[in-house]
C-alpha cells in the first residue's frame, strides 16, 4: 500500500471516530445538563454528572479495549455492523461525503467510545475553566 492511499485510509477512519465521539460527548453533556438543571442542582450538577459520565465511558471503554488473549493482541477484530447510532452520525455532513474505508481499516467502537469520554471530559473541564461553573 502506497503512503498517501494509508494516509487517506487513516484520515477517514479517524474522522468517522472523532464524528462518532463529539457526537457522544454532546448528548451526553446535553443530559447530564438536563438532569443538573431538572433536579434543581442548576449548571454546576449538570458538569458533576458530565465528569462522572466521562470517566464512566472512559472506564467501559478501557474495560472493551483490554485483550482478552494473546490472539487479541495479533490484529484489529472490527466488525462490519455498526450501530444505530453510528449510523446516524454518518447521515450528518460532512461525515455523509466521506467515504469509510473497509471495516478493518476502521476504528473500533471501544476506541470511539474512549475518544467520547476523553471530549466529554473535557467539555466538563472547559464548563468550569471557561465559564465559571464552578
Amino acid at each position: 500500500m502506497d503512503i498517501p492511499r494509508a494516509v487517506s485510509l487513516r484520515a477517514r477512519a479517524w474522522a468517522d471516530a472523532l464524528a462518532y465521539a463529539l457526537a457522544v460527548a454532546a448528548a451526553v453533556t446535553l443530559v447530564a445538563l438536563a438532569l443538573g438543571l431538572a433536579t434543581g442542582g442548576g449548571f454546576v450538577r449538570g458538569k458533576v454528572l458530565s465528569f462522572v459520565a466521562g470517566w464512566l465511558l472512559v472506564a467501559y471503554a478501557t474495560v472493551r479495549l483490554w485483550p482478552s488473549s494473546v490472539d487479541d493482541l495479533e490484529g484489529p477484530s472490527v466488525s462490519a455492523r455498526g450501530t444505530r447510532f453510528e449510523g446516524l452520525v454518518r447521515s450528518v455532513p460532512p461525515i455523509r461525503w466521506i467515504r469509510l474505508p473497509a471495516p478493518p481499516e476502521r476504528v473500533r467502537v471501544a476506541a470511539k467510545v474512549f475518544l467520547a469520554g476523553v471530549v466529554t471530559l473535557a467539555g466538563s473541564l472547559l464548563m468550569e475553566a471557561a465559564f465559571g461553573v464552578a
